[in-house]
């Protein structure tokens, strides 16, 4: 049995939360949600409140989505006491931290899994499995309430998990328009392998839109994520073998079988380096 321990904002783990409790080997140790305002009544786990540091004396697990409340030196003493944990959100950390952490991480042989929403799709989980390189990738994605830096490193976890590789190459451009209220970026990520990816993403003061085509060497692939629709060679790809994927699932799994987890500590400090790189690039623009 595995002590599972909620860290942040509990509504907003009680999805991931709700998930873990179907496992027959988690039993729900406790949450620390203090540092928070969840919404009167908004949660409906039934956990007693522990301090951070009882909680996570307490659990084998935890989930996270709150790393501000936890100092940088709580979150190595968490991953050398091997209480693996999964980030439901992105911490902060510099290259030096996530280099300290990866290190403590081998030697204590720590699970740490981080979100990749995206990756779990169905299309995406198809495309995974079926993408011919190299490639030339565009990925299409316009949300109104998600920041552009979150969104950059989901949508860069995801690419990381499908080509396997860290771009050796980047640029960007990013355009707004004060009229519309509205941000376009764009970027471009050369591979080794010859793979080509280029992101556009932003707000286009439009409905929300998500779309995936690739086109390699007698495979042309269009994916629409939010309708969960994809076709290869203009015929319908049938999605139904790839049912979308349960993340804390995986997470408890990587931790019970003792192997790695899908999307972990180095691809998200390899992302993040490739982030802060664009990002970079993007501010050259806001000035215009």
């Amino acid at each position: 049995m595995l002590n599972l321990g909620l860290i942040g904002d509990i509504q907003m783990l009680e999805p991931f939360t709700k998930r873990a409790q179907e496992h027959p080997q988690i039993h729900i140790a406790g949450k620390s949600s203090v540092g928070t305002q969840p919404l009167q009544g908004s949660s409906r786990i039934s956990a007693p409140e522990f301090n951070r540091i009882e909680l996570i004396e307490r659990s084998d697990a935890l989930l996270i989505n709150r790393f501000s409340l936890l100092p940088f030196q709580l979150i190595c003493d968490i991953v050398k006491k091997s209480k693996h944990f999964f980030a439901a959100s992105y911490p902060e950390l510099t290259a030096e931290e996530c280099s300290q952490i990866l290190k403590l991480r081998n030697e204590a042989q720590t699970v740490i899994q981080v979100i990749n929403p995206f990756y779990y799709l169905p299309a995406l989980q198809w495309l995974n499995e079926n993408l011919r390189k190299p490639a030339f990738v565009e990925v299409t994605c316009f949300n109104e309430d998600a920041p552009s830096t979150e969104m950059l490193i989901k949508l860069l976890l995801m690419l990381k998990s499908i080509t396997r590789h860290t771009p050796k190459k980047t640029g960007a451009v990013s355009f707004r328009s004060e009229p519309v209220n509205s941000t376009f970026s764009s970027c471009l990520l050369e591979y080794s392998d010859g793979t080509l990816v280029k992101i556009n993403f932003g707000n286009a003061g439009r409905e929300n839109e998500f779309q995936v085509k690739t086109f390699a060497r007698n495979q042309f692939v269009s994916i629409n994520a939010l309708e969960e629709k994809a076709a290869c060679n203009n015929l319908t790809v049938d999605l139904a073998p790839f049912k979308k994927k349960n993340e804390t699932n995986a997470f408890i799994q990587s931790i019970i079988q003792n192997r790695p987890p899908e999307t972990g500590m180095e691809d998200y400090c390899s992302v993040v380096q490739t982030a802060k790189t664009i990002l970079a690039k993007l501010d050259q623009f806001t000035s215009f």
